[in-house]
């Protein structure tokens, strides 16, 4: 790991992340402990793994999306956005019906939440293992583009951003997606 990033602030970082893979891997590592926490106290309809997967996305857009100039911390802006994400899978989740049954069925059991060290560690591993997987298979214009595209730019703004054509944003993206559902 470049010893200059992991020295840079997260406002540097995420102006660095939409360039530079490793950039956004440190800001991963940083935020992970802060997403997993918000998924474990939100948690109840939605799952806390499912929740800090939105959290995770909602890192990536507070990544694309974040402007210095507006004169706001990044991790202020983060965490609104991690949270808006994680508040909206639960209110999607509180219109599709939940599943009828006996409550004495496996479904409906609750997992001993208590986690050791060990286990806390081994899972922030896991989930810096996933990103850092997610990343490395992306192509840089393939990360660029998702980066903007998630941040909330068009088609047209990544584009001329990128200078590249529209047909080009649209397949980076495309093939983005295939490669992250082949994970």
């Amino acid at each position: 790991m470049n010893p200059e990033l992991v020295q840079c602030t997260d406002e540097q970082l995420a102006s660095k992340a939409e360039n530079c893979a490793e950039a956004m891997y440190i800001l991963i590592s940083r935020y992970t402990k802060l997403i997993r926490w918000k998924a474990s106290q939100m948690s109840g309809a939605v799952e806390a793994d499912d929740l800090a997967q939105e959290g995770f996305m909602g890192l990536l857009s507070a990544v694309a999306g974040f402007d210095e100039n507006r004169g706001i911390k990044f991790s202020t802006y983060a965490g609104t956005c991690i949270s808006n994400k994680m508040l909206s899978a639960l209110r999607s989740s509180s219109r599709n019906p939940m599943p009828v049954g006996d409550i004495s069925s496996p479904e409906f059991e609750s997992e001993d939440i208590a986690a050791t060290p060990d286990s806390v560690v081994l899972q922030r591993e896991e989930w810096a293992a996933f990103w850092q997987n997610m990343i490395s298979h992306l192509s840089k214009q393939e990360y660029q583009v998702c980066m903007m595209f998630m941040g909330g730019a068009g088609y047209s703004e990544i584009a001329k951003a990128l200078n590249i054509s529209v047909k080009t944003v649209d397949n980076a993206l495309q093939r983005a997606r295939k490669k992250l559902r082949q994970m």
